[in-house]
């Protein structure tokens, strides 16, 4: 018997097209399994991340004001503008607007250490943060940061 006798035997032909099916459903089920394993692992990597955010403005925010900032030299947009250009976050910025106590500013696509250098320069120059709202984003490069702040002249 040859095997394309084998292969039109139908007591043969059914039995294996039965066991191809069986193994292509196996392996579209490990598939799932192992694409489902790894979105898990993205996500839980996400959310560790997402706590060391957190932990960061946890821990800047229990930092003591010490030193008292020098008094604002002119408006808190001023001061803001002039810090935007200096830290070189012109293309960044998204808002920039003065209200009533103080000033609002918006910026996209920010890293960890600008957002530190931003806040320290502006307490260095008398401005104090009153509100932060910092959102950590996906970016090709890790993950970048987009921060709505509300500061104020200090008293």
């Amino acid at each position: 018997m040859t095997i394309r006798e084998i292969f039109l035997d139908r007591g043969f032909r059914r039995p294996f097209i039965i066991c191809l099916l069986a193994a292509a459903v196996w392996i579209v089920c490990f598939a799932l399994v192992w694409k489902t394993v790894s979105l898990g692992e993205k996500l839980r990597a996400d959310i560790v991340s997402s706590g060391r955010v957190m932990d960061y403005a946890a821990r800047f925010k229990a930092l003591p004001r010490t030193g008292g900032p020098a008094a604002v030299a002119g408006d808190p947009l001023g001061v803001l503008s002039q810090l935007v250009d200096a830290l070189g976050l012109r293309d960044r910025l998204r808002q920039l607007q003065s209200n009533a106590s103080g000033a609002l500013i918006q910026i996209d696509r920010l890293y960890g250490g600008e957002l530190r250098d931003l806040i320290d320069a502006a307490e260095k120059r008398g401005l104090v943060v009153r509100t932060a709202e910092i959102r950590a984003l996906p970016s090709e490069g890790g993950r970048v940061l987009s921060v709505t702040i509300m500061v104020e002249p200090s008293r």
